[in-house]
């Protein structure tokens, strides 16, 4: 069995990989675009958006592979997001980082990985968009732009994703608030005196005019 070093930040990476509530997600054709695109450039057989869990590498999009996860242990992208920079090996019959790795050794028979890092702002590696072919070759520099760009592109869909469901709960818990707070107002108006509903109307505009001013900012 290999045994995989983990990121100094692992704690805090996999808390920032459950943010994104994307693990066991349905397939989405957005990504999976990316992977097909990914495999029509560069010409290889496999493209896979991969996330990489506790224990496991599940793959968001997995074009020209049929399958949804691996372990963690024999997976390349467990080592790719040790770095930030992109992970690639031309010949791994002759690179000493997968000589040893059943994907390579055994029938799978990988010959080329080269995956881009999938990094947060908080400089958390998620996982990968990683290229696979079964023959070796080599990897240009304007290839490598190239896959960091799609790489870019798949962190763009998710933080994009992530706005708009964290967007979607603040205007849930800013509705929950005002609703409360009317209710709140009209019990103080049936009750209260005449200076008491001002005053309690002055302040309901004061909390009013605040949701208002967050909403501006949603």
């Amino acid at each position: 069995m290999i045994t995989l070093e983990k990121p100094a930040n692992e704690a805090e990476r996999l808390q920032s990989l459950r943010k994104y509530q994307i693990l066991d997600t349905p397939p989405d054709g957005n990504f999976d675009r990316i992977t097909a695109l990914a495999s029509f450039i560069f010409k290889v057989p496999i493209a896979i958006i991969s996330m990489v869990d506790t224990d496991r590498i599940w793959f968001k999009s997995h074009y020209g592979l049929n399958v949804k996860q691996i372990g963690r242990d024999p997976g390349l992208c467990a080592s790719a997001i040790l770095s930030k920079e992109l992970y690639v090996i031309e010949n791994a019959k002759e690179d000493p980082r997968s000589l040893a790795n059943p994907l390579v050794a055994g029938e799978f028979g990988l010959r080329f990985y080269a995956a881009t890092p999938l990094q947060t702002e908080e400089n958390h590696n998620l996982g990968t968009l990683c290229i696979i072919d079964k023959h070796p070759r080599t990897f240009t520099a304007d290839e490598r732009d190239i896959l960091k760009m799609l790489g870019d592109i798949v962190m763009d869909e998710m933080n994009m994703r992530l706005s708009v469901r964290e967007t979607a709960m603040n205007i849930r818990d800013m509705a929950a608030d005002i609703t409360e707070n009317l209710k709140s107002a009209v019990t103080n108006i049936e009750q209260g005196t005449e200076s008491d509903v001002v005053s309690y109307l002055k302040a309901t505009g004061f909390y009013m005019q605040n949701i208002q001013n967050q909403l501006n900012h949603v």
